[in-house]
């Protein structure tokens, strides 16, 4: 685990590349209903769930720490963040995102998930039999196999992806990234070329959840559990001109949260990361959509957590959520930077928290997160580099008091 590239990360304000699992702490509840939602859609259900928080409450963290327990229970994960590029209400938009980021814990890419498929199926083919057709025809019945059901659901995906192996093949390697290109939702294949892989018409606005849906099942029959997407900035919509944008986008939101309750998405979560005025605001947010409002906002006004409604908050941390971060953060500065933190922060944990928790009266008496860790590294940072200064607790002690009061002005931006 690389301790100074996640300690820098944090000091930064943005989310590690990795180790987000590993380093997260007051989650537990949250962390077991994504464990056992993951189980459930490796069996074939799918679900649209909603993560609210305040800026600097740790969505975006949060975000990361699902992703990576899908890639360790063998899921694909993309992952968009909503804005002028990528507008909700714009579904083939947010189709060819959601492709194009593809990732596995093997690599990036749609192709990458495609290539690694017919590679296993060839391997098969190696095992099967050393004569070069009969490997060609074991190979070519086993793709139509595999794409059956993608077939069932949407046949010009289907077709597209067995003609991939077929101009691989035979080294037409112009129409075989036309192909992937079409896949991922590219509008610009010409007529000519889409002909020879026989598909008509592309990826719009009225077909692009059907082949969300179709991608889904392809990613499931050929060897991954189920697919995750993870939506960051979802109030990033009420930033949309009128209110029939915003009502396009809420629209999308209502039919992909019907269709994981019906069974028309297989093996699916979707996770919509935003902030309370995303959820309440009764003219730009989903409060002013009754349509998708009424199905996902609380009905029991009750302070007990309910980690099984769609819309799960993520709270502040309270004293013992602070003072295990601490002593967490504590053990990796220590490792990255090899010295003895612990001999000059232990002693002192408990002052620290008083000193975060007297300054939170602006986040309800929770801390933000993002907040705390941002300062706890940057006095970690400074004491490890100015040892002889910092000879009593009460110097670093002091060190917070300033670091809290100028990070308390950066929560334009969310984690």
């Amino acid at each position: 685990m690389d301790y100074e590239n996640i300690l820098t990360a944090l000091k930064n304000g943005n989310v590690p590349s990795g180790g987000a699992l590993e380093i997260c702490m007051g989650r537990d509840d949250e962390i077991e209903e994504f464990e056992k939602l993951l189980e459930n859609i490796k069996q074939g259900r799918s679900y649209t769930k909603f993560i609210n928080g305040e800026f600097g409450a740790g969505k975006s963290f949060f975000l990361k720490v699902i992703e990576e327990m899908a890639f360790k229970k063998n899921f694909v994960v993309s992952w968009i963040t909503l804005s002028n590029e990528i507008p909700f209400n714009k579904f083939d938009v947010v189709y060819r995102n959601i492709a194009k980021n593809l990732k596995v814990k093997t690599g990036k890419s749609l192709e990458h998930i495609i290539e690694r498929w017919i590679t296993n199926i060839k391997m098969m083919a190696f095992e099967e039999t050393l004569d070069p057709q009969k490997q060609n025809e074991f190979i070519e019945s086993s793709i139509r196999s595999e794409l059956k059901e993608v077939r069932e659901y949407s046949n010009p995906m289907a077709k597209a992806i067995g003609s991939y192996y077929t101009f691989s093949n035979i080294g037409d390697y112009d129409t075989a990234n036309n192909i992937q290109a079409w896949l991922r939702g590219d509008g610009q294949i010409p007529f000519t070329e889409k002909r020879k892989f026989g598909v008509k018409g592309d990826v719009d606005k009225e077909t692009a959840l059907k082949y969300l849906g179709a991608l889904s099942i392809f990613i499931k029959s050929v060897g991954y559990d189920g697919l995750v997407v993870l939506i960051d900035e979802a109030e990033f919509i009420m930033n949309l001109h009128t209110q029939k944008l915003r009502d396009i986008a809420y629209n999308y939101i209502r039919d992909l949260y019907d269709d994981c309750s019906n069974g028309k998405f297989k093996n699916t979560l979707f996770i919509f990361g935003g902030t309370p005025q995303f959820f309440e605001d009764h003219k730009k947010g989903i409060a002013s959509y009754d349509a998708l409002n009424d199905r996902i906002a609380d009905v029991l006004k009750s302070n007990y957590k309910d980690m099984r409604k769609p819309i799960l908050e993520l709270k502040g941390f309270d004293k013992n959520d602070l003072i295990e971060i601490t002593r967490k953060l504590i053990i990796m500065h220590e490792n990255a930077y090899r010295w003895m933190a612990s001999e000059k922060f232990n002693p002192i944990i408990t002052e620290i928290v008083d000193e975060h928790e007297e300054n939170a009266e602006l986040t309800g008496g929770k801390i933000t997160p993002r907040i705390f860790i941002r300062s706890l590294v940057s006095v970690l940072d400074t004491v490890q580099q100015n040892q002889g200064s910092f000879i009593d607790s009460s110097t670093i002690l002091d060190l917070f008091s300033d670091k809290e009061s100028e990070l308390e002005k950066q929560l334009e931006e969310d984690w």
